[in-house]
């Protein structure tokens, strides 16, 4: 029987190929390979070698103020480059590849897998995860990339398979070295599409939901970061709020770092937002939402402490006078009188 072997390219993807296999989800004989290196990010000019992607890394880091968390060391990348490339080689002409892919990092990863391949005469599926949405009940979901299937759902996904032939495989190849010939940082999917594109690319998305008064930095993030369509690591984001602060379009409060740094959007980073008017009109729809969401805080903050002060005017009413209570407890005269005819007191 022939064997399947999946090709990942993320740990979260990873994951799920491993339980399915392991807990017989995926029937048959399969294997999953993952490669781990973020292609979408950093140079590519003139080809992938490892010790510029980790220069590129250990650059990009060390410029990055904020110090995020990551999900992998340069140890943990250099080690993935070795075992991918060991498990690529043994491949043969009696297996079946299933490449998935769905967001830019896995779409680069894919590119990068077929030009390590182009020699050899494979079996090979492309599944973009893209192409499916899973309906249960009235919900209907449509992943963005491999990484957010459920191990469950992995059969359902690759139903929607489809062979790859040689003129697409060329056209890929041609796209890939496209995309390694531009002096970029960053590439995207637009329109279906994998572009190279501006550093700057995410900026807007970032002044979009960075609000005029200052508020907790991994709000932004998560609202970056979650409304996007396009599957971008945290890193990139929180280098690009520097650069964005950098500019003068960004105000920070705080120790300058992720937990507890506040930010807010200034008049430059306002004009500069101004200039796409549907991304002005959101930060303004959600500007309105906010100050509802905090009359309303306060309404019932008002209310709390009002209750607190007739609560206290009660007690005191057998012991003081009305003058005295309404001195004490921040209540008009009048309010004090009025508790013996509202609680007859």
């Amino acid at each position: 029987m022939n064997k399947i072997i999946n090709i990942c390219f993320s740990e979260s993807a990873e994951g799920s190929f491993k339980h399915a296999i392991s807990t017989k989800i995926l029937q048959g004989n399969q294997e999953v390979i993952f490669f781990l290196d973020d292609l979408s990010q950093g140079s590519i000019k003139d080809g992938i070698n490892i010790e510029k992607r980790i220069n590129w890394y250990n650059t990009f880091m060390r410029e990055n103020q904020f110090k995020p968390v990551v999900d992998y060391d340069i140890d943990d990348l250099k080690e993935n480059y070795s075992t991918f490339h060991g498990e690529i080689s043994k491949v043969d002409a009696s297996d079946i590849l299933y490449l998935w892919y769905g967001s830019s990092r896995e779409f680069c990863g894919m590119l990068y897998a077929l030009d390590i391949l182009k020699d050899r005469n494979l079996d090979i599926y492309l599944i973009n995860v893209k192409d499916t949405v899973i309906k249960r009940k009235k919900i209907e979901f449509k992943a963005m990339s491999t990484g957010e299937i459920i191990p469950e759902n992995i059969e359902k996904y690759a139903a929607a398979k489809r062979k790859l032939n040689l003129n697409e495989y060329r056209e890929l190849l041609d796209k890939w070295e496209l995309l390694k010939k531009d002096n970029s940082i960053l590439r995207v999917i637009k329109d279906g599409k994998l572009e190279s594109v501006d550093e700057n690319y995410f900026d807007i998305d970032i002044l979009k939901y960075t609000p005029k008064e200052f508020r907790n930095l991994i709000r932004t993030i998560g609202d970056v970061l979650g409304k996007s369509e396009e599957r971008i690591s945290d890193e990139y984001i929180f280098w690009r709020i520097k650069e964005l602060i950098k500019t003068g379009k960004i105000e920070h409060n705080g120790k300058f770092e992720v937990i507890g740094m506040k930010i807010k959007i200034t008049e430059e980073g306002l004009k500069y937002l101004d200039s796409d008017k549907d991304a002005m009109r959101i930060w303004e729809e959600d500007r309105k939402e906010s100050e509802e969401e905090e009359e309303i805080r306060n309404k019932y903050r008002q209310q709390g402490i009002m209750k607190e002060r007739i609560d206290m005017a009660k007690k005191l009413k057998d012991v003081l006078d009305d003058k005295t209570i309404a001195e004490k407890t921040g209540l008009s005269i009048e309010q004090v009188k009025s508790l013996e005819e509202n609680y007859g007191l």
